[in-house]
């Protein structure tokens, strides 16, 4: 039991020094972000090691957004309903073999290359899920399965 305890404390003092280790959000990063997203409220940063990752809410809705460390803004995420996607989008997901299941949740995902992706996170029963991957014109361009 001892030997547990004594575990248990050095556990926590390692990972109380690990958490204080994760960098601070730099200036550009911060001021690229107020550039973009000059409306946004409810700003909350997290360091995702590779990037940084501002969650926030614009307009009402709620999105994240990826930059570099050089403040290169990557991508920004966010939700939204069925009625909210654009027509063509709506259109090829109901003449795709899924447009019988379930809708879970979509995503739209705005990438830096000026590509917009639409993920439809679709389920048929407990087993059967799918992430779908429309692009603008409603073409599915990935079709993965997920747990």
């Amino acid at each position: 039991m001892k030997k547990i305890l004594v575990a248990l404390i050095i556990t926590l003092t390692i990972t109380s020094a690990l958490n204080a280790q994760l960098r601070k959000v730099p200036a550009t990063v911060t001021e690229a972000f107020k550039t973009k997203f000059s409306s946004a409220s409810q700003v909350e940063w997290k360091d995702r090691i590779i990037n940084f990752e501002a969650s926030f809410s614009q307009d009402g809705i709620t999105k994240t957004a990826q930059f570099t460390k050089d403040g290169t803004w990557v991508e920004t995420t966010s939700t939204m309903a069925f009625s909210g996607l654009p027509a063509a989008v709506q259109d090829g997901f109901k003449k795709s073999k899924y447009a019988d299941w379930e809708i879970k949740t979509i995503t739209v995902v705005e990438e830096s290359n000026k590509l917009t992706v639409y993920k439809v996170y679709v389920k048929k029963d407990d087993i059967q899920k799918r992430n779908l991957f429309f692009n603008k014109t409603g073409k599915l361009l990935k079709d993965n399965i997920t747990v």
